[in-house]
């Protein structure tokens, strides 16, 4: 401001409340600038999701079965991890490779097969999204020899395409009992 003819500065008008009503304001833009940001985010159709979730397993569980990795690995992003029973992580579509074939290969062997409880569920909000379900394992003759479930975790893609991040099931029977340690003074038996 440019002082007048006198050499005075002009007076200036002070707001009640001062740096309160600035403070006010910068924080109602922020709540705005928030409000805004929300509603960009996709809107989800969990009927949708759900409806893609159960048909994906349905395309998994016979693709496991018949060893059908890439049907398996084309619902799995790159970085998705699978936390299967008695095995490490598998972090990537190459380790998740190698486990699909591993486990795929030991049902076989085994005579084995899953099927799928008609039990899964499924909901999303945002773009993450989860199902849960329920299997059985049949011997060759249908008998259930195993039964567990499964919880995966899903994203959506930036095509729109849901695809599990994470992944993992368990049987719902307790682990084998350890083999019984020899009586002492007995050599273990070769």
């Amino acid at each position: 401001m440019l002082p007048d003819r006198r050499g005075r500065r002009p007076r200036t008008k002070r707001t009640q409340g001062g740096h309160h009503v600035k403070w006010i304001a910068s924080a109602a833009l922020v709540a705005a600038g928030f409000v805004a940001l929300a509603g960009c985010q996709k809107p989800t159709d969990s009927a949708a999701f759900e409806k893609q979730a159960k048909e994906d397993v349905r395309k998994f569980i016979p693709a496991f079965n018949s060893g059908d990795v890439e049907t398996i690995l084309g619902q799995y992003a790159p970085d998705a991890e699978v936390l299967a029973p008695g095995n490490p992580r598998a972090s990537g579509h190459d380790a998740i490779r190698a486990l699909i074939e591993k486990e795929s290969a030991a049902m076989k062997a085994g005579g084995v097969a899953i099927e799928l409880v008609d039990d899964d569920k499924a909901a999303a909000s945002g773009d993450l999204g989860h199902h849960t379900g329920s299997f059985v394992v049949k011997d060759a003759s249908g008998a259930v020899v195993d039964s567990g479930k499964y919880l995966a975790v899903m994203q959506r893609q930036a095509d729109g395409k849901w695809l599990m991040i994470r992944d993992m099931w368990n049987s719902d029977n307790p682990p084998p009992a350890p083999p019984a340690a020899a009586p002492a003074g007995e050599a273990p038996a070769s």
